[in-house]
């Protein structure tokens, strides 16, 4: 368990698939398992290290393939937001759903269009305010 800096303790910093760090802009706790985050973070840690006081808030991101299904989300998909189709069709197995809280887009599911989730991402980046990772 780590603060906003990926500081587990008094010099000591954790990065990748093992860390779990508070997202200051999300006010979550998040651990993220992917290549992506692990360098971006591992880049964060750096920059800490080295003196820049920056708390490490990336827009979480994950993908999957399952048999026929290539699903990427952007943001976090919580259970109580609404969510609404907008680029596709859930019967076309084909789609991409946005996903609202107090009106303020939280999070994009891409199911089989990576190109238009990618592009929706973009309403998660201006609606949220969050700052990207390095990346």
């Amino acid at each position: 368990m780590c603060d906003s800096r990926s500081r587990a303790a008094d010099g000591i910093y954790a990065a990748g698939d093992m860390a779990r760090w508070h997202h200051e802009q999300l006010d979550v706790s998040l651990r993220l398992e992917n290549r992506t985050n692990a360098t971006e973070q591992a880049v964060a840690v750096a920059t800490t290290i080295l003196g820049e006081d920056r708390p490490y808030t990336p827009v979480p991101y994950y993908w999957t393939e399952q048999y026929d299904a290539r699903i990427q989300v952007h943001g976090v998909l919580s259970p109580d937001a609404e969510a609404s189709v907008v680029d596709g069709a859930v019967a076309d197995r084909r789609f991409v759903a946005l996903y609202r809280r107090d009106g303020r887009v939280t999070g994009v599911l891409g199911w089989n269009m990576p190109k238009q989730a990618r592009l929706r991402r973009q309403e998660l980046l201006g609606a949220s305010a969050l700052v990207e990772g390095t990346s």
